[in-house]
């Protein structure tokens, strides 16, 4: 097996500049590694784990900005560098919120209630949990409620050209590590999850990757976190949705598919892919589908997200699922926690 490598890719809504948010998705990943395992943190937080970022934060802003110009009040704090110095979210109260996620003792049912009195309950204002939701199952008006989500998943949902240019980002990354033979360890969050599955069944799937198929080449851990894929209006508008028994499905391109929905996140109503993905192991495309519930500490602005993502990073469980991947070892509980600093950010 090649170099291990840590592919990553964010999910939907308005984003921070790309350097910025590579440096606050870093930090988030190694002091939830240090939480379980101080060996894994360090071979990341040095290097010795090859971590790539599949950044498409410019395009959800534009997306986002495009279906309403009055965001841009919160997108004036910052501009992005690498991509024209266009608007973006400003990082610091986001690093601010990691440097919180580093006083969590506990990650359990209690602690997670404890939170929620100290905070104001955010959990059920997010603009796409209507969109996600029951309602999707219950109405069968699938495109409707996808257009209704928000602007960057409709569009990459519903228009090929913000499709393609989305899943150009991860492809620039996961081809050449498939190529490669390296060690992959995928990890999608939300809208992430989408363009990872799309990605992951052209390649298995489309003629123009027919090297990629003699390869054989497979993502060892695809870890998804807070997924929308169970959702009916979202099953609906994949890549395969007009495709029939044995051709749907990303076919022997990931070994695990590990999926972590936390409490209260309702981008990720439905938080069980095995059942919903169950025809992909009959087939035997995927050697294993488990589900996880975990709790997501998050809180910015005095307000909860359960689906943010440097929150997915930092619980313990998902940090134990990459831990395994990195290294076979026991966690070292001698050395003292490793903090990775979270750099200072505008």
């Amino acid at each position: 097996m090649g170099q291990k490598t840590i592919i990553i890719i964010h999910g939907r809504s308005t984003k921070p500049s790309a350097s910025a948010h590579q440096k606050l998705i870093r930090a988030a990943l190694v002091n939830g590694l240090s939480r379980v395992d101080i060996s894994s943190a360090r071979k990341v937080a040095s290097g010795e784990i090859k971590l790539a970022f599949a950044y498409y934060g410019d395009i959800n802003n534009r997306l986002m900005l495009e279906d309403d110009p009055e965001i841009i009040t919160d997108l004036m704090a910052s501009n992005d560098e690498a991509y024209g110095m266009a608007p973006c979210r400003a990082a610091g109260p986001l690093a601010r919120g990691i440097d919180r996620l580093a006083t969590i003792k506990a990650h359990d049912k209690s602690a997670y209630k404890a939170l929620l009195r100290q905070f104001d309950d955010n959990r059920w204002y997010d603009e796409v949990a209507s969109a996600v939701s029951g309602m999707a199952s219950v109405t069968g008006l699938s495109e409707y409620v996808v257009k209704w989500a928000t602007a960057d998943m409709s569009q990459y949902l519903m228009t090929r050209q913000a499709g393609s240019e989305i899943r150009q980002r991860l492809q620039g990354h996961l081809k050449p590590a498939l190529e490669a033979g390296s060690d992959i360890c995928l990890i999608s969050h939300s809208m992430g999850c989408i363009v990872s599955y799309d990605v992951l069944w052209k390649y298995s799937r489309m003629s123009e990757y027919r090297d990629l198929q003699t390869l054989g080449s497979k993502v060892s851990l695809w870890l998804t976190l807070g997924c929308p894929l169970g959702e009916p209006g979202v099953r609906d508008n994949l890549y395969d949705a007009s495709e029939r028994g044995g051709d749907r499905y990303p076919r022997h391109m990931v070994k695990s598919w590990v999926n972590m929905a936390a409490a209260d996140d309702f981008v990720s109503h439905d938080g069980t892919m095995a059942n919903d993905f169950k025809d992909m192991l009959n087939f035997g495309y995927v050697d294993n589908i488990t589900d996880h519930e975990v709790y997501n500490f998050w809180a910015a602005k005095d307000e909860l997200n359960p689906h943010n993502f440097y929150g997915y990073l930092d619980n313990p469980m998902v940090a134990s699922q990459i831990s395994g991947w990195v290294s076979s070892g026991a966690a070292d509980s001698v050395d003292q926690p490793l903090r990775e600093r979270v750099p200072a950010v505008a």
